[in-house]
């Protein structure tokens, strides 16, 4: 018989993506598969992890009421006790998620030394060690290797989210509904405007001149909003504060998380908030400007080599992890003008490594054509590198943080 973990990371989006890479190396050395509990948003992820037979759901709403949680429970318990596996291994360390998964037949029941809540730790019979001090992703690939009994450089952590034809076919569908030509896609900017904290949320009126910026830049860009149906009140201002132009497409609401996906690996760059589109744009190397404020990109960033990190340094309280504030000053520290540049940098750099070696050629740019690409080229070499740099000195370099 085949061996067959079960791994634990209900949520959230980002952590979900961050465990992917993890999660893949761990079946990959062992020659196993996997089944993963968790949430019901979150479970159309796994439609892109190979080694993945099963999604558990983790019905948290259900089994946070008592009305419902009797018959939730006994629906996810039978659904756990469905396999034997050969361990449990709990990337979570939250305590409900620990109590439940001990409902699983396995001889070990893995999970972090340090949990996040510590009685977690109860139910583990078997611990691994995680670095505080560095990135998500990073501590679950030393979780894994930990539980391998290996060194992290001694494993292949790498993985690449693939197509999954159903969702393109969707994407595309959505796209051309929404009146966007195959041109248009040529040079997508995708814009998610939200994020689970309004601390992190960058207003309106920054994406809409942000916009304006990068039109003035690159004429044939088209910018599509993307993100759930509560991000349709800011969409709506965008789309307004913009004179409804025809180059700004929302389609917030609109979108399942397949769809979302596959949109977001057609961009030719992604402008986002510390949020889950964001680590989808990095999980699939689709270049990223990321606004962050309260929160540390340097643990929970965009985990890509083609990012920029846009957080004032010169605002004291920056980093504060406060889920409310009263005058939002690291937003306002961070111009729209600046953050345009940074954006046109960053897509001349690319255009010109695809340009130079097909090897370099990222996935989103895979599908343009060499006179696109040419036109574009043209388009940002005239705003001039000299320009760029004049601007960035104007507002002044103790603004931005740049990765």
């Amino acid at each position: 018989m085949s061996r067959r973990f079960l791994i634990v990371k209900p949520s959230s989006l980002g952590d979900v993506l961050h465990a992917f890479p993890a999660v893949a190396a761990l079946c990959r050395e062992s020659g196993a598969k996997a089944d993963w509990l968790i949430h019901p948003a979150f479970s159309p992820l796994l439609k892109y992890m190979p080694c993945v037979e099963n999604a558990i759901l983790f019905q948290r709403k259900k089994l946070g009421k008592i009305s419902s949680f009797f018959p939730a429970y006994r629906e996810l318990k039978k659904d756990l006790r469905k396999n034997q596996y050969d361990a449990v291994i709990d990337l979570q360390g939250l305590f409900r998620s620990a109590l439940i998964a001990k409902q699983a037949k396995a001889p070990y029941h893995a999970g972090p030394e340090k949990p996040r809540e510590g009685i977690a730790k109860l139910f583990y019979n078997k611990h691994f060690s995680q670095d505080p001090g560095i990135h998500a992703l990073l501590k679950n690939n030393q979780a894994v290797a930990h539980f391998l009994g290996k060194k992290t450089d001694e494993i292949d952590f790498s993985f690449t989210l693939p197509v999954v034809e159903e969702n393109l076919q969707s994407a595309n569908a959505l796209l051309e509904n929404a009146g966007i030509s195959p041109d248009q896609k040529n040079c997508l900017i995708g814009l998610a405007p939200g994020a689970r904290w309004i601390t992190k949320q960058w207003k309106a009126e920054f994406f809409a001149e942000l916009v304006s910026e990068l039109k003035k830049r690159i004429p044939a860009a088209h910018f599509v909003l993307l993100g759930t149906s509560d991000d349709i009140p800011a969409a709506d201002t965008i789309i307004s504060l913009c004179a409804n132009a025809p180059h700004v497409t929302s389609l917030c609401g609109k979108t399942t998380l397949g769809d979302l996906l596959e949109l977001t690996r057609m961009c030719t760059l992604f402008v986002s908030n510390d949020s889950g589109p964001m680590h989808i744009a990095a999980a699939l190397d689709v270049p990223v400007l990321a606004l962050f404020g309260p929160t540390d990109p340097v643990l929970t960033g965009p985990f890509t080599e083609r990012k920029t990190i846009l957080q004032p340094e010169n605002v004291s309280c920056i980093r504060c992890m406060k889920r409310q504030c009263a005058d939002m000053r690291c937003q306002d520290a961070v111009s729209p003008v600046n953050a345009a540049d940074r954006a046109v940098a960053m897509i001349r750099n690319d255009l010109a490594r695809s340009s130079s070696s097909s090897m370099l050629i990222f996935p989103t740019l895979m599908s343009l054509r060499s006179s696109a690409i040419s036109s574009m080229m043209g388009m940002i070499m005239r705003h001039g590198a000299h320009q760029l740099a004049q601007k960035s000195s104007n507002t002044g370099r103790s603004e931005l943080m740049t990765s």
